[in-house]
């Protein structure tokens, strides 16, 4: 039986816009937005990759039979890595990124153009694959994959940089989600389920770390919410995660941010608030959280969104739209993680959930047979 990847469950805009007002109140102010990024995006009918550069957007692939998605760029900004799936294996009423049940991962030289096909769909005895993250050498790539071969549990892979010679490094008999890399690349930092327990309740999904091995397991935070979408601070001394804190609100949950030192000694909230918040991502310099949020009752869907680390200085850096841009990604975000010098171009990368056109969100496929899609984020 195929497992499937948890998403948002927004039937229609109408359905949550009742239920609370909006944040007309929280500024929209893109004054920072970076030079270069890359992302997805579906105003063409299908998700295509672009690059933007001082707003000026910038058509990376161009197939309308399939969605492309997820780009990472590498730490050396030569080569973008993303998936593909076909546009005829969307769901009826799910998304077209992030469809990791039919993905494939892909692989763009910046300077030829070149489009080489990586990891196929299938391939490794994988029934799913996504989420990688390159190492901030460059040399690695991390993933979470469900393997056939290991009961079809999602399960954390590590490849060379071409996407070859998959390694499972998760040890256990758990599920494993969300990994992604430690500033210095020693370290993964993942969802997983605790040790000891064996079933399928995603409210005991917890945050972890391991060795880039696999070794040396840590558990960081202990509740009784669902945890997900970990990533580490530049300097290394924080993991920002986000967390479903009321998950019957809606059909879809109230959503918070909240940080957890690498040690797992203090968990604290970032930003709570009775919306949705989903994704954290670091700014170069650490001081800065990059998320998209929707608010319910506002007249928008998804937006692009900041918070001072501090949990202050809420604002939009996107003013929404009709169509889906999503799966942002720093241009050289890798290379920030591992120590390198900023440059006023070097941002950051964040997802987001769908919207169908004019603005009513839409159901993803969920992480566990006939789990009901209702996962606020954009992997």
């Amino acid at each position: 039986m195929r497992y499937l990847i948890p998403r948002i469950l927004l039937a229609s805009a109408a359905a949550l816009s009742p239920s609370c007002s909006s944040d007309s109140d929280v500024p929209y102010d893109p004054s920072p937005t970076p030079f270069t990024f890359y992302y997805c995006s579906n105003r063409t009918g299908n998700f295509e990759i672009y690059l933007s550069t001082d707003g000026v957007s910038e058509q990376l692939t161009n197939d309308p039979l399939v969605d492309s998605w997820w780009p990472r760029a590498s730490p050396d900004s030569s080569t973008l890595l993303f998936y593909r799936s076909d546009v005829a294996d969307r769901p009826p009423t799910g998304s077209g990124n992030n469809n990791y049940g039919f993905a494939s991962l892909w692989m763009l030289a910046r300077g030829t153009g070149q489009l080489t096909e990586r990891i196929a769909e299938g391939a490794n005895g994988w029934s799913t694959q996504g989420v990688a993250d390159w190492s901030p050498d460059g040399t690695q790539i991390v993933m979470a994959a469900q393997s056939m071969p290991d009961g079809n549990r999602w399960h954390i892979f590590v490849t060379d940089a071409l996407g070859a010679n998959a390694t499972r490094i998760s040890t256990r008999t758990s599920f494993y989600l969300d990994p992604s890399w430690s500033p210095d690349g020693t370290k993964i930092v993942c969802s997983a389920f605790p040790d000891g327990y064996n079933g399928i309740d995603v409210t005991n999904l917890e945050i972890h770390t391991m060795d880039a091995d696999g070794s040396n397991e840590l558990r960081l935070t202990t509740d009784s919410f669902r945890d997900h979408d970990p990533y580490w601070s530049p300097d290394g001394t924080e993991i920002a995660f986000e967390t479903d804190i009321d998950p019957t609100f809606n059909g879809v949950g109230r959503w918070a941010l909240r940080g957890v030192t690498a040690n797992g000694v203090t968990v604290r909230t970032i930003l709570e608030d009775g919306q949705i918040n989903t994704l954290p991502q670091w700014s170069y310099n650490g001081d800065v959280l990059y998320f998209h949020r929707f608010v319910f009752g506002a007249p928008t869907a998804f937006r692009i969104a900041r918070v001072n680390r501090d949990g202050t200085g809420l604002a939009y850096l996107t003013a929404g739209g009709s169509y889906d841009d999503s799966d942002f990604a720093h241009t050289n975000f890798m290379y920030l993680r591992s120590g390198g010098i900023a440059t006023q171009e070097d941002w950051f990368h964040f997802e987001f959930p769908d919207a169908v056109s004019g603005g009513s969100p839409y159901r993803e496929p969920g992480y566990f047979a006939n789990e009901p899609t209702r996962r606020s984020r954009g992997r």
